[in-house]
């Protein structure tokens, strides 16, 4: 008897044993045999890496369209964007601050940006859930074109 059936079996005579003392039993449920896949939210510096590789002119277009949820069709402002930060002065930097705040399929943190003699610039970025990844969301990316000065029409 297959290890299925000799369960059944089991539950079905413990319970013709409690039918007969006026014990009322309840039937069990399984419990699903997998939990769906989420990624756990990021940290900051997880989330500065994922900007990091998208940005990255270099990588492999798969590899960077893969960090957006605009996917491919984001390359284009990345690569305009990623021009412009190699005009920026020397000094310019920047990095993501928490706390990383997650809402649904929704996750928050904020892009901070400094050149010396200035005081910081905070932008809220956004990441989204897609196929159990956190991607920079259409609006995150827009907002990092905002930073760079450029045009937005995703």
């Amino acid at each position: 008897m297959p290890p299925t059936s000799r369960l059944l079996g089991a539950a079905l005579a413990t319970a013709a044993l409690l039918a007969g003392t006026g014990v009322s039993a309840v039937a069990a449920t399984a419990a699903p045999a997998f939990t769906p896949v989420r990624a756990a939210a990021p940290s900051t510096g997880d989330l500065k890496a994922k900007l990091q590789t998208a940005l990255n002119t270099g990588a492999p277009a798969a590899t960077r369209a893969a960090e957006l949820e605009a996917g491919e069709a984001g390359l284009p402002l990345l690569d305009q964007i990623g021009t412009a930060m190699n005009a920026a002065p020397p000094s310019f930097r920047w990095t993501i601050l928490g706390p990383v705040a997650e809402n649904g399929d929704t996750l928050s943190a904020t892009l901070q940006t400094a050149v010396d003699g200035f005081d910081p610039f905070t932008f809220p970025l956004t990441w989204k859930l897609v196929d159990g990844d956190w991607k920079l969301s259409r609006e995150g990316e827009c907002t990092v074109a905002s930073v760079a000065m450029l045009p937005c029409s995703l």
